[in-house]
């Protein structure tokens, strides 16, 4: 039960510091909460619009259908009807294949030739429906197919939010450089439905007026709506992409900023998982296109009218099932085999790898499926898109392969280890210029002092060779110390949480004074009586951090003084238990509020000690005067 109740702990300890670690990705600066609500309100905007033109598309289908019907017409007694270069034909088989029989039902629509102004319902005139239904039947199939990108391209949009919070948990440029190129595309094909829809509009109309309808015109003002959609789409997509374009570029300045570098990899390291991050991003892309030009293929075969030429029917069904179920083990193993760098788990992806590879490449040799993607203009582009970044995700996988060994295992574990353990990121300034002028607002202000003053105790050396000690009252976050190198500086950083233990080759050593240093004793009264006459007791007539007056520092002793021993200069290796710092910066250099006195300190093992080990020095040169040393303590 106690165990029970711990491993629940820890599951609760975790997913909270996780919700706080994304909570902290995502407002770090003003750019990205903008950047994170600008993707889910678009998602969500597009998604409604592209469901609305789903449904469109989906009344137009029932009512071609529902005319297809009422004529008595189907693939099956008719065959199939296929829009060529404008021109609509009638097909027994795939055109340009042994028993094709092809015949031109309506040529293309010319220049002069206009269409009537007043068309008619049913009811309005009784016409050849079955002459008329044949020639419409690939209205039906253009249909379908459109509301299959419909579903896809919604599909899609969600998968572009996903995306940006991948950019932001990472801090990734190679995923915020996908994104803007994938708004780019979403865009484009957007307006390319738009132009193709008004093309489809001037064929129906010609097929219509000039053909075998003989003005009779089955889906009446539903191309308005449609085209009123469409539209809506586009605009949508080109403000979305222009925000992004512009928050995007923010983000960059604020990502790729040379001010500042995050603790804890060198320069190869990053180089390695900068490489790992355009693997993710090709990895992503790749594994969404594939899996959609998949389905797209599945559902064309399985439910449109084509399926009765797919002569090897079950064959393409079990390759596009397999490649389905090795799809999302693909994504897997490439992100970890490579995060982790497990040689046998890359072995399993290269496998894989070769086996999709294997089967995109047989599709090519099938005539149906060239004929779709002459057919099929969105089909066409995913899977050529999806086949060429399969190809890139191999070769750049294999280069990856390559960096194993490097350290960005380890770096990627120590980094996971303190997020988890809520451990605050730090970060150092490299230049006169700082991701500052990015938090110009209040909330990002208050969000920096937050952060600076969960920095944890730094220990380094500075240019003025003089050693700064961490503070005393500094938080102790773990035991943990890592190790980068300042490109500016060419100093090494240490984060720690205690101070240093020993003094690198690059920190300048503390060595000895030059002239001795002599300490006049101070008689101090131990009566009571003499309480407001001590100068211990006394107010100080001098600043606080001055030097006090029974010190001297020159080549002559006063009288009645003894001389300071001479500390080692070495560093200090063994056993550093000092519990407070000591401020070694000049009187003129140091605050008021830091001179106070200090907690009894253990001496270092560099200081010899002789006599009673119980004495102790008077706690402040100035309690009395005329008081010897004890005797033998230096």
């Amino acid at each position: 039960m106690y165990n029970q109740k711990t491993r629940e702990w820890a599951k609760h300890v975790l997913w909270v510091s996780r919700v706080k670690l994304i909570y902290a990705r995502i407002t770090l600066t003003r750019y990205t909460t903008i950047y994170f609500y600008l993707a889910l309100l678009s998602s969500i905007i597009l998604v409604i619009l592209q469901s609305r033109t789903y449904l469109g598309n989906t009344e137009g289908t029932q009512a071609i259908g529902a005319f297809l019907l009422r004529s008595n017409v189907s693939t099956a007694t008719a065959g199939m009807s296929f829009l060529q270069d404008g021109d609509i034909i009638l097909c027994h088989n795939i055109p340009g294949q042994n028993g094709a029989n092809c015949t031109t039902l309506v040529h293309r629509a010319h220049s002069h030739m206009h269409v009537r102004d007043a068309m008619l319902s049913f009811d309005e005139r009784d016409t050849d429906l079955k002459a008329c239904a044949t020639s419409l039947m690939w209205l039906g199939d253009v249909l379908n197919d459109a509301r299959r990108e419909d579903f896809v391209v919604a599909l899609y949009h969600i998968w572009l939010f996903t995306l940006s919070m991948v950019t932001l948990l990472n801090e990734s440029l190679p995923h915020l450089f996908a994104g803007l190129a994938a708004r780019a595309l979403a865009t484009g094909w957007a307006g390319f439905r738009v132009q193709g829809n008004k093309n489809l509009y001037s064929t129906y109309m010609n097929v219509i007026s000039t053909g075998q309808c003989d003005g009779l015109n089955p889906l009446e003002s539903w191309w308005d709506e449609s085209g009123l959609n469409e539209i809506a789409g586009l605009v949508s997509n080109s403000l979305n992409l222009v925000l992004m374009a512009a928050l995007s570029y923010k983000l960059y300045k604020v990502y790729a900023s040379q001010t500042f570098s995050r603790v804890g990899a060198s320069t190869e390291i990053h180089r390695v998982y900068k490489l790992v991050l355009v693997l993710s991003v090709i990895l992503q892309l790749a594994g969404f296109l594939v899996l959609a030009q998949t389905g797209l293929w599945i559902s064309k075969i399985s439910f449109g009218a084509i399926r009765q030429l797919a002569d090897h029917f079950p064959i393409y069904f079990a390759s596009l099932i397999i490649t389905v179920v090795f799809e999302i083990p693909w994504l897997v193993l490439g992100w970890i085999s490579v995060r982790k760098e497990s040689k046998i788990l890359f072995i399993i992806f290269a496998i894989i790898s070769l086996f999709l590879f294997g089967m995109a490449s047989l599709m090519f040799f099938s005539p149906l499926y060239r004929f779709v993607l002459g057919e099929w203009t969105f089909y066409a582009t995913m899977s050529i898109t999806a086949y060429v970044l399969l190809i890139a995700t191999s070769v750049l996988a294999v280069i990856c392969r390559l960096q194993f060994g490097k350290g960005l295992a380890h770096f990627l574990h120590v980094t996971e280890a303190l997020e988890e353990g809520d451990f605050t990121p730090v970060y150092f300034s490299k230049g006169p210029d700082s991701p500052s002028s990015f938090l110009n607002e209040k909330e990002d202000l208050e969000k920096q002092a937050e952060l600076e003053s969960e920095l944890p105790v730094l220990g380094y050396a500075s240019k003025a060779q003089i050693q700064v000690p961490a503070p005393s009252h500094g938080r102790k976050l773990s035991t943990l110390s890592l190790l980068i190198e300042d490109t500016q500086s060419m100093s090494t950083i240490k984060l720690s949480s205690t101070p240093s233990l020993f003094h690198s080759g690059m920190t300048p050593k503390r060595t000895s004074p030059t002239a001795p240093i002599y300490i006049q004793p101070i008689a101090r009264s131990s009566s009571n009586s003499s309480n407001s006459t001590s100068p211990a007791r006394s107010k100080p007539t001098k600043p606080i951090g001055r030097r006090p007056p029974n010190i001297h520092v020159g080549p002559t002793a006063p009288e009645y003084s003894y001389p300071l021993p001479v500390i080692s200069g070495s560093p200090v290796t063994k056993q550093h238990t000092r519990a407070e710092t000591v401020d070694v910066r000049p009187s003129r250099e140091r605050s008021p509020e830091l001179a106070k006195p200090l907690q009894a300190a253990v001496r270092s093992r560099s200081v010899p000690r002789r006599g009673n080990p119980g004495a102790a020095l008077p706690r402040r040169p100035s309690d009395g005067s005329g008081v010897t040393p004890p005797a033998g303590y230096f």
